[in-house]
């Protein structure tokens, strides 16, 4: 059976429980974050959905020189191209129809701070060339006026797509890449760092039974071995819900392999499975088929990457 956390571990328990580990692959991260963070180097975090990219830029931003000022986080692949603008330089009051106030973009909020763009491989070419005039320029023009606004940010941006082979195949600007990428950070898959996996648990084990008042908690042997074992193609998102629900569920002090209740992401879904569990199925096996490559994923699956992306978020794959 393996303990518990002790009470002086779960006073480490917090918001960069995705960078903990023992793993060449992670103490590579955080040697890389430890040297990065103090510039106000651009950095460009790539990694699968789950791996914990936004938690990796607030730990960025944590050991800044801007650390007292504001991180504004901004979802790209969630911005129609008509507020593209709008949403991240603002607009004057007039602008257009619904513009009854004066609004300050993101650009603005962040300033003297950190900006962190999510899912920057999402943006149309015009989104893109826009937001290169921003970074070029460093400054801003509202919608509805002439006039420059200055702004001070570091950059943070992420995304789950490869913007190397974007740019090859004519889907992402190379001078934009190279404006966003001054430093570049791999997230590794939980699935090729698996010596972390149990310790990560327990840490989420803690988390929630101090969270639902169900005192010290922990895995049998069997747990162990299966949280050792799973492909884990949700990344630490899945392990971090699967955990939670399995002290919800838990009846006892011993949280064991049916609780955790991982299905196995080789087999096939049952006669009995919804279109839904089925298209989840198919969508999670050749994610892990094809180690996370969206490209190749959504090419296999015969939809494009966007419609890919938009389920892979309706699924918390």
């Amino acid at each position: 059976v393996v303990a518990a956390p002790t009470k002086a571990r779960r006073k480490n328990v917090g918001a960069t429980e995705q960078i903990i580990g023992s793993s060449a692959a992670i103490q590579r991260v955080r040697q890389l974050i430890d040297r990065v963070a103090p510039s106000d180097a651009r950095v460009l975090i790539m990694g699968e959905n789950g791996t914990g990219k936004e938690v990796l830029a607030r730990e960025i931003h944590r050991m800044s020189m801007r650390r007292n000022h504001p991180m504004v986080s901004l979802d790209m692949g969630a911005i129609p191209e008509s507020l593209f603008e709008s949403e991240l330089f603002g607009h004057a009051k007039g602008a257009f129809t619904d513009a009854h106030t004066e609004r300050v973009g993101k650009f603005e909020a962040a300033s003297s701070g950190t900006l962190f763009m999510d899912e920057i491989g999402n943006l149309s070419p015009a989104m893109q060339a826009k937001l290169l005039t921003a970074l070029q320029s460093r400054s801003i023009i509202r919608l509805g006026t002439n006039t420059p606004i200055p702004v001070d940010i570091r950059l943070i941006s992420a995304t789950n797509r490869d913007l190397f082979s974007m740019v090859n195949d004519g889907e992402f600007r190379q001078d934009l890449l190279y404006r966003i990428n001054t430093i570049h950070i791999d997230l590794p898959a939980l699935r090729n760092r698996r010596e972390d996996i149990v310790p990560m648990a327990e840490i989420f084990l803690s988390k929630y039974a101090d969270k639902y008042g169900r005192g010290e908690l922990r895995f049998t042997e069997k747990a162990t071995e299966l949280l050792y074992k799973h492909s884990w193609p949700g990344n630490i998102r899945e392990l971090q819900h699967t955990i939670e629900k399995a002290v919800i569920m838990a009846d006892n002090r011993d949280i064991d392999a049916e609780q955790l209740n991982l299905q196995p992401t080789a087999k096939p879904t049952s006669d009995n499975s919804t279109l839904e569990d089925m298209e989840r199925h198919m969508i999670r096996e050749a994610m892990e088929q094809n180690d996370g490559n969206l490209t190749v994923v959504a090419r296999r699956l015969g939809i494009t990457r966007q419609t890919l992306y938009n389920k892979i978020k309706r699924y918390g794959l």
